[in-house]
């Protein structure tokens, strides 16, 4: 079946065609193409309709369906502009629901500042969903107060008492849902402190999402990210997780890609001290996550000092992503690691987290129901692991760098 979408700056002129194939009702897309116009309704160019008739002739398609309304703005989120932000060339999309053209309105906060505090301060089996949807809705009166609460957790790591410890990485998750330029010195501060540190105070949050967290304070600013990643006085895991994030200023269209992949080469070629452990591990992973194939060279030189674990990242990960396709990992990377605008998503990871009470009461009664009919219980089924997320297994390692490998 033939698929035809149009895109616009607007909900009535189209500038953009893009028409696929699908194999099946649900299937993959076997076919695609697109065209572009740079001014004028593109739907209205008799070469470009020719070409469209004859694309879909190409791929024998007899049933072809066109979507009459207008799918969003034609440029493409993570190349044309930064990912999760707002199309700086398209303010007609900006607030409005794409496919219905209805405004976009955000739920109340059903929470006030103090409950929002207190929930999010509170260790639980299930997320605190109503706050977490009501802190946007105070988003100016609690700016301040989550950056005095980064600010006394830093300032004693092991001995914060859990409540405001729990407060703190929530913390880090709002201001980073925020991009909070404000808080950009603080996370620096928190993935500096020397030893164990951040793991002290956020646990497996560092590996898991300090990077994410860190590209989206930073607004851009390259620099003390940098320094960070040179600081042989910070703790290797904190200048691995600025690595990292700098490949993802990359893969977000944060900052011009080439840019980071100059520096992420530099480091591989002559910017690092040549001491094995885990700081090599974090350029490798970061240089095959953002597909800078010019380090891959410099990397297996560092694969031959033995400086980079095979156990973090094996060598055939450099093979893949030199042989291509190009775009391929950093696709991956940003549909796996995309900047933060769901926290309750992104913590689905913590505890028991990741079932609404809806869903675990349902389960609940099922497992009950079963046990009292004397059925046999199914064996656990492993969830699906993230390449990125802290490995099963407990090493404390992220998946891709352990059993993933």
């Amino acid at each position: 079946m033939g698929i035809l979408i149009a895109y616009g700056p607007d909900g009535t002129t189209a500038t953009k065609l893009v028409a696929s194939v699908v194999g099946d009702p649900g299937g993959e897309i076997v076919g695609l193409d697109r065209w572009i116009v740079e001014g004028g309704d593109i739907r209205g160019v008799p070469t470009i309709t020719d070409e469209v008739a004859e694309f879909f002739k190409r791929h024998h398609v007899r049933k072809t369906h066109t979507q009459e309304a207008l799918a969003g703005c034609p440029h493409e989120e993570g190349k044309d502009y930064p990912m999760r932000r707002k199309c700086p060339h398209c303010p007609f999309w900006h607030g409005i629901n794409r496919f219905t053209y209805e405004p976009i309105i955000e739920p109340p906060a059903t929470r006030s500042v103090e409950q929002v505090i207190e929930e999010l301060s509170e260790t639980r089996d299930l997320q605190p969903l109503l706050a977490l949807e009501s802190a946007d809705g105070h988003r100016e009166a609690l700016t301040g107060p989550l950056l005095t609460v980064l600010e006394r957790g830093i300032g004693d790591p092991a001995g914060t008492p859990e409540r405001e410890a729990t407060l703190f990485t929530y913390a880090l998750y709002l201001l980073a849902k925020w991009r909070e330029t404000r808080a950009y010195p603080l996370v620096l501060r928190w993935l500096s402190l020397p030893g164990e540190g951040a793991f002290d105070i956020a646990g497996d949050i560092v590996t898991q999402d300090g990077a994410r967290i860190l590209a989206a304070v930073c607004d851009g600013d390259l620099e003390p990210i940098k320094q960070l990643v040179l600081n042989r006085d910070a703790s290797e895991s904190g200048r691995g997780i600025a690595v990292d994030a700098l490949g993802l200023l990359g893969v977000w269209a944060e900052v011009p890609k080439r840019s980071v992949d100059e520096y992420l080469l530099w480091l591989a070629k002559e910017g690092l001290e040549r001491t094995g452990g885990y700081l090599w591990g974090a350029l490798a992973s970061a240089c095959v996550d953002t597909e800078v194939i010019e380090a891959i060279p410099h990397l297996r030189r560092a694969y031959e000092e033995r400086l980079i674990d095979p156990d973090f990242i094996n060598i055939e990960e450099l093979d893949e992503v030199e042989r291509g396709p190009r775009g391929k990992w950093i696709e991956r990377e940003q549909d796996l690691r995309p900047p933060i605008t769901d926290i309750a998503e992104a913590t689905r990871w913590w505890g028991n987290f990741g079932k609404s009470e809806i869903e675990r009461d349902a389960k609940d009664s099922l497992f009950e129901k079963m046990e009292s009919e004397s059925v046999t219980l199914p064996p656990a089924v492993s969830p699906k692991v993230g390449r990125n997320s802290p490995c099963p297994c407990g090493s404390g390692k992220k998946f891709k760098q352990c059993c993933g490998n």
